[in-house]
């Protein structure tokens, strides 16, 4: 293996894109949460000024959700059969599947948060903080969202890391927005060091590893710089040693996954104490068809859709929305900071502008035409064909990975998939707060999408592939705990069939 940059990027796009479909071996399914044996479990404060770790945790991975499923087929048609009770998450998650955890770093420990129970397990004594980031010293915490390779890996082979990253992007969007909601001062750092974070949290980076880093501080507390000594990279046996074990120790992919290990780890080492070079500040094509101006509008306030996003099951009712809807969704959807992607979208059912595929320019408020939106629906699944018929449209960010990757280093390969994460959930959040919803179709960010949007001879290529419409009404809902926002009540969790009673 070498460490040239864009290599390690290379092999794993060809590994991805000529991927043929395989059986899923369920019985190789991992637990779908991570615990810790021998060590102190402590109950999240609800009250006093503490409570913010309690509203934040249960708001990004808690077990929120609860939802009445029923068997039905991938097109979402009931069948017969038994109905059940599951519980869900507040960020979708591919196949529900959920391969993300997270670490709080405070000034008493590093913990892991233990979605089951809803608590902190101690990993490691002492404040590390500063050990983790530079800037750790200075916050109340440090929250490190890594990935568990094996937990989607088992379905999705070696493209389970796209989702791992796209996944973490969408929980750092979540973190940032429960952040404002709960006037907390939030940062996100994708230059985390992953080696000596994962060192610290005592992973085995065979098997899992830090993907990403937030600093929190409160708005009336000082935190002091951490009393840490500088830390020695360990090997992994000294790790886990000097931590708490974990219950079901997770798989290593090294063999089963070798596309998704190299590029993670070439990825560590080549970040690893190095600032991240600038990205290329490429755009994508500009196309040739008609330019439609979009209308201004005021910025939507992402808090309000924590508690109402939901992916829906059974498509959407054909009716369309308004050109300021779709504006103001495009406009959320963007966030700051780093930037290597562009925003496309396909229009089906928007008042005042012609269907077609169009690329977005958000400095100007430009849709520029790039040709008809009508995408291949061959290599798609019979869920993403249903929910086609009635989307009013679909927001696509596309990127150059291997572009970046040539120039950035393999770590870019990460840093754009989080990116992409971030842009589809605040535009999820964005629909919700305006009365729609949103699914992700990850099977429809293909090659034949990205010649309707007329990238075919260029280095970019879509990321993801958001849909967007109204929701059907026959849809249940319940009150459950929503983090900042108790006594909410929840839509029903986004992976499963399920109707009103």
């Amino acid at each position: 293996m070498t460490d040239t940059y864009g290599d390690a990027t290379r092999r794993f796009l060809a590994a991805i894109d000529h991927r043929k479909p395989e059986p899923i071996d369920w019985d190789s399914a991992p637990p779908r949460y991570k615990r810790y044996r021998g060590t102190t479990r402590t109950a999240l404060p609800t009250a006093g000024p503490q409570s913010w770790k309690d509203d934040l945790l249960r708001g990004l991975l808690g077990l929120t959700r609860v939802s009445w499923s029923y068997p039905a087929d991938e097109a979402g048609r009931f069948l017969p059969g038994p109905r059940s009770v599951r519980v869900g998450r507040p960020v979708a998650s591919g196949g529900a599947l959920y391969p993300i955890e997270a670490y709080l770093a405070d000034e008493t420990a590093i913990h892991h948060y233990d979605t089951v129970h809803h608590a902190l397990e101690t990993v490691r004594g002492g404040d590390h903080r500063s050990a983790l980031l530079p800037q750790g010293g200075t916050v109340d915490a440090a929250l490190i969202l890594t990935a568990v390779f094996w937990r989607n890996g088992f379905k999705y082979r070696d493209f389970a890391y796209r989702l791992q990253c796209q996944e973490t992007g969408a929980l750092c969007a979540q973190a940032l927005t429960l952040a404002d909601q709960l006037r907390l001062r939030s940062a996100l750092h994708l230059d985390l060091d992953t080696e000596r974070a994962d060192t610290l949290l005592g992973l085995d980076p065979r098997a899992e590893g830090a993907l990403a880093a937030l600093t929190i501080a409160t708005g009336d507390s000082a935190a002091t710089a951490g009393t840490a000594a500088p830390v020695q990279l360990l090997t992994t046996t000294q790790a886990h040693l000097s931590t708490a074990q974990a219950v079901d120790l997770p798989v290593p992919v090294t063999r089963l996954l070798p596309h998704l290990a190299e590029l993670h780890t070439v990825s560590g080492r080549q970040v690893a104490g190095r600032p991240l070079s600038p990205p290329t500040g490429q755009d994508p094509p500009v196309p040739g068809g008609p330019v439609i101006p979009l209308p201004p509008v005021a910025a939507v306030d992402l808090t309000h859709g924590i508690g109402r996003r939901a992916s829906p099951l059974n498509g959407y009712q054909p009716r369309p929305i308004t050109a300021t809807d779709l504006t103001q969704i495009l406009t959320s959807a963007r966030p700051s900071g780093r930037t290597t992607t562009g925003l496309y979208v396909l229009i089906w059912n928007v008042t005042g502008i012609p269907p077609g595929a169009y690329r977005y320019d958000p400095t100007r408020l430009l849709l520029t035409g790039s040709g008809p939106a009508v995408p291949d629906q061959t290599p798609l699944a019979a869920n993403t064909r249903h929910a086609l018929r009635n989307a009013t449209a679909a927001l696509i960010p596309v990127g150059a990975p291997l572009t970046e990757a040539t120039h950035c280093g393999d770590v870019a390969y990460r840093l754009q998939q989080t990116e992409t994460g971030m842009v589809t959930h605040r535009a999820a959040l964005a629909a919700a707060v305006l009365g729609l919803t949103s699914r992700i179709h990850s099977d429809a960010a293909n090659p034949s999408t990205g010649a309707v949007l007329g990238l075919q001879g260029t280095p970019w290529r879509p990321l993801s592939f958001l849909l967007i419409g109204h929701p059907r009404t026959n849809e249940p809902a319940l009150p459950a705990p929503a983090g900042p926002e108790r006594g909410a009540t929840l839509p029903v969790h986004e992976q499963e069939p399920h109707i009103k009673e």
